[in-house]
């Protein structure tokens, strides 16, 4: 039950991204890159590595992490399951810290950072 709680506030989370007007409302970095704010998403500009650090700058106690692959045009990738990264009193983790701990294949991804009661969305590569 929990389980399928924390998948359906993921898949909202990820859906307020896709539609909120700002993409980018706290400064998050992916591999030591600053995500560029950018219509719909942000973006990380070059490919990263999949154990890259992610940093959240949030004063949260819990950021929750939503990471989709996503086709050429931005679009999930139709039977692909989300991974889930949890920050539990801190601001930084690996990308390779999933829930499932499962470790993100290359291609292009769209995260979803749910923090302070709003949501970055970002596009990035894993090389």
């Amino acid at each position: 039950m929990k389980r399928i709680l924390l998948f359906f506030i993921m898949s909202a989370a990820f859906a307020y991204g896709l539609f909120a007007s700002d993409s980018l409302p706290f400064p998050v970095s992916v591999g030591g890159q600053a995500a560029k704010d950018g219509t719909p998403f942000a973006k990380i500009e070059n490919p990263v590595a999949a154990d890259a650090e992610l940093s959240v700058q949030s004063k949260d106690a819990m950021i929750i992490v939503n990471v989709n692959a996503v086709n050429a045009k931005s679009e999930p990738v139709p039977g692909s399951t989300p991974a889930v990264i949890l920050l539990q009193g801190k601001t930084k983790t690996n990308l390779d810290k999933t829930m499932d701990g499962k470790k993100l294949a290359a291609g292009n991804y769209v995260v979803s950072v749910v923090s302070e009661g709003k949501t970055a969305s970002i596009l990035l590569t894993i090389k």
